[in-house]
């Protein structure tokens, strides 16, 4: 596995590299199907509805003109995740579960290692695509250096202003900085801006962007192995 050398500051990514955002399922989908929850069901419909989220995640991300939050990309993923279901259910009543779900959701197994680990060894701060509203107590988390919250940015992570933040906030070189995370939006922009990546790859897919990470690890704990 190729080494990430002299590097100073590790940014994370949180939803699916901290916070394991599929424990939502049954809390969101029995609310949105009622008696007529099942898992299978449950399973199908998170999937299709992710997918629509991420599209529409990547559209707000390329629009230059106006940023929408998450949580109105959210209400505009469920209304058509609904209509194609025929569910009458409320779409902005459903944004407002699946935030609430993002906030309870819990740490994937190796994160609290990983943070031992690397505790007082490197700065370590966190860029996220989210809204302020679905950090929750963040702070209870890790000692974040500093957070970078696209709400606040007016900007997602598959835009280069993102990570540009990022750099310029801790004044060193890109390759100084290790950006880890689980999706597309985690290495493209970073990496054609300097910025070292790693993607986590949990679930043993294939890489499908021409832009290619630096390192791929399947769990947090390989990280500190990569590192000086």
């Amino acid at each position: 596995m190729k080494k990430a050398k002299n590097i100073k500051i590790i940014s994370l990514d949180l939803f699916q590299t901290l916070i394991n955002v599929d424990q939502s399922i049954e809390y969101a989908w029995r609310e949105f199907l009622k008696e007529n929850y099942t898992e299978e069901f449950a399973a199908k419909y998170w999937d299709r509805a992710n997918e629509i989220v991420f599209k529409n995640l990547h559209q707000a991300a390329l629009n230059e003109d106006k940023f929408v939050n998450v949580r109105s990309i959210f209400e505009n993923s469920y209304t058509q995740m609904f209509s194609e279901i025929h569910l009458d259910y409320n779409p902005k009543r459903a944004a407002g579960i699946l935030i609430q779900g993002h906030k309870m959701n819990g740490l994937f197994d190796d994160v609290k290692p990983f943070f031992d680990r690397i505790k007082h060894k490197y700065t370590v701060c966190l860029s996220t695509d989210c809204d302020n509203e679905m950090l929750g107590n963040i702070s209870g988390l890790f000692e974040f250096d500093k957070l970078f919250v696209s709400e606040n940015l007016q900007a997602y992570k598959l835009n280069p202003k993102f990570f540009k933040y990022v750099i310029e906030y801790y004044h060193v070189s890109p390759e100084n900085i290790l950006h880890i995370g689980d999706g597309n939006s985690d290495i493209i922009a970073p990496k054609q801006l300097g910025i070292k990546t790693c993607w986590l790859n949990r679930n043993n897919n294939q890489w499908d962007h021409a832009v290619k990470p630096d390192c791929e690890v399947k769990s947090l704990l390989e990280i500190p192995d990569l590192l000086d």
